[in-house]
């Protein structure tokens, strides 16, 4: 006789499903003719279940066929197994109104402001307890999500690595912030828009965002690739009203938080030409692809977005 743990090792589905029948009917006969199998093909899955427990299962008494006290309390552990091994088959399913999820992000404070918070807005009424945690994108980002520590990056460039799939979520240009009576506003009001050689006698803020190996300069307001370097480079757009606000200073914004940022101080966003418009993406690792947590959470990204595209898409036409 082979050794148990062998024997275990080649049990096959139809086993316990037998065991289970057996434990329910209380008869060979009934079990076979339930299983549609022959009598003699039910009689070999008996033996091997008394083989592998050590007990009869099944004994008959005066009163006819009755199952032995070990067999009665391997009711519960076999429907348990059953249900243990069918949900190793099923489909994976998520139910966002119940799932206490936590999604993992890097991204900018662009993100943050421009995506995440009405997303997370959004969420509150769909997936009351899924949690949003929002960790800065840095160029550890990009590796920490092949390794699995993030789950979603915001990101505006795609030379990434790693087999990463790469969602785009929208277009955006750029606003140029100023004070409230700055120079610069009476030009911007004749043209319609500021252009990098008007803003060159100014003081410029920059924003610095990360790759894959290092930060690096916006250089979005430089009228040429030869222009000094801005007097500050900063890693978050949101501290760029508090910059400019009380100095002749300028910053360049996304225009989708530009509007948002003159909206909620006494700065001023005015359109931008400067011929660097760019994507930005949503990005996530191939294991999670049949991900049904993953796929709702890209599906309310891009809804979020959506509805955002179309709000900003009025707000902008009063950007003066």
């Amino acid at each position: 006789m082979q050794k148990p743990n062998d024997e275990l090792a080649s049990m096959d589905f139809r086993v316990l499903r037998f065991l289970r029948i057996l434990l329910q009917t209380g008869s060979v006969t009934r079990t076979a003719e339930l299983l549609e199998i022959s009598q003699p093909a039910a009689s070999r899955i008996l033996a091997r279940i008394r083989d592998l427990t050590g007990d009869p299962l099944l004994i008959r008494t005066q009163a006819g066929y009755q199952l032995t006290d070990h067999a009665l309390s391997l009711q519960e552990p076999v429907l348990e197994a059953i249900h243990a091994t069918e949900a190793v088959f099923l489909p994976p399913r998520f139910d966002p109104a119940r799932s206490s999820r936590r999604f993992r992000i890097a991204g900018t404070d662009y993100a943050a402001a421009c995506i995440i918070g009405p997303l997370v807005d959004r969420l509150a009424t769909a997936a009351p307890h899924v949690r949003v945690d929002v960790t800065p994108l840095v160029p550890d980002s990009f590796s920490d999500i092949q390794d699995g520590e993030i789950d979603f990056v915001f990101y505006a460039g795609l030379k990434v690595k790693g087999d990463l799939i790469v969602k785009k979520l929208f277009a955006d240009s750029y606003v140029l912030l100023i004070r409230e009576g700055h120079p610069l506003h009476e030009l911007a009001a004749q043209k319609g828009f500021l252009e990098p050689p008007d803003i060159t006698p100014y003081r410029q803020i920059e924003f610095s965002y990360p790759t894959v190996d290092r930060l690096r300069a916006d250089t979005v307001m430089r009228a040429t690739s030869n222009d000094d370097p801005a007097m500050l480079s900063v890693p978050f757009f949101t501290s760029m009203p508090f910059h400019v606000a009380n100095s002749d200073a300028v910053a360049a914004a996304p225009s989708r938080l530009g509007v948002q940022l003159s909206s909620f101080s006494s700065i001023v966003s005015v359109p931008f030409r400067s011929g660097a418009e760019f994507s930005y993406y949503l990005l996530w690792h191939e294991r999670g692809q049949f991900n049904p947590a993953f796929r709702w959470f890209v599906d309310e990204v891009i809804q979020t977005v959506t509805q955002q595209t179309t709000s900003f898409g009025r707000a902008s036409e009063t950007v003066e």
